[in-house]
């Protein structure tokens, strides 16, 4: 069902919007002496958000000092996408959008996709691209880098990164080579250790297309359940979503951050329209 906020350059929410991609220029070559007026600044600290955001259960309130600071005590996420009208309506595959919404709706994170159209068309879901998720102060909270890994070919291994500005590795999801159902492995960038294990539903094959399209992952560490994410219809926006859900209360933003980026590898690799 097409809906009103689905073209790209129109606003997601009344707090976010996506920003639009640079137009490429022609780098600026200097043929004469040049004068230094001034030195190279440090980069700008982040602009904080105008209010405090209060927690779920209002037990405090927070000035988040970095972009994925606002996953925070959160209990939940849930991935909403926006289809694009030209898509819809042409059937030629572009760029996606998606919103990341807090339990009570707000918008957290509005996620642009970036890959070429050549990729789109030649590879599909495997395409490689960047999803870049801007927070309410329009700043760049994280980025996440998918290489070219073919959707049918499910024999290759798929991993995503996750960045954050202004270009530091959090961690890696990466693809574990199983037969009797889909696994993958989180890692933390520090350490280069797996933090944790996300399983898909058992016997469900480890082909790419045998899953349904309502399914459920584990994630967990060492025997504990720490989150799950989950692929639902949502009836009363008449549309699929994909749903985080932290069970310990104990993760930190950045473990959060890493699982935010699992369930977009997931949303790639399951959920999206099959070639």
């Amino acid at each position: 069902m097409l809906q009103n906020d689905a073209v790209r350059t129109l606003q997601y929410d009344s707090e976010i919007r996506v920003a639009q991609q640079p137009s490429p220029q022609e780098p600026r070559v200097y043929d004469s002496h040049i004068s230094i007026t001034s030195q190279p600044r440090p980069e700008a600290p982040r602009i904080p958000l105008p209010v405090p955001i209060a927690t779920v259960t209002g037990s405090r309130t927070f000035i988040p000092l970095s972009g994925y600071d606002c996953l925070a005590d959160l209990p939940s996420v849930h991935i909403e996408q926006t289809f694009e009208l030209n898509e819809a309506l042409t059937g030629v595959s572009s760029e996606n959008r998606y919103v990341v919404r807090s339990p009570l709706g707000d918008a957290i994170f509005a996620a642009s996709e970036s890959s070429t159209e050549k990729n789109r068309l030649l590879w599909g879901t495997g395409r490689p691209f960047q999803m870049h998720l801007l927070d309410k102060t329009h700043q760049e909270a994280l980025v996440f880098r998918k290489k070219l890994a073919l959707g049918s070919l499910c024999c290759q291994p798929k991993s995503l990164e996750i960045w954050i500005p202004p270009g530091n590795v959090l961690g890696r999801v990466v693809q574990s080579p199983t037969f009797m159902q889909p696994e993958f492995y989180i890692e933390d960038e520090s350490t280069g250790q797996p933090v944790f294990c996300v399983e898909g539903p058992a016997n469900s094959g480890f082909c790419c297309f045998c899953l349904p399209r309502e399914c459920y992952f584990k994630i967990h560490s060492g025997g504990n359940m720490r989150a799950s994410i989950d692929h639902k219809w949502l009836a009363s926006k008449s549309q699929y979503t994909t749903n985080i859900y932290f069970s310990d209360v104990k993760l930190t933003a950045k473990e959060r951050a890493l699982i935010l980026g699992s369930a977009f590898l997931l949303e790639y690799l399951y959920f999206q329209t099959r070639f």
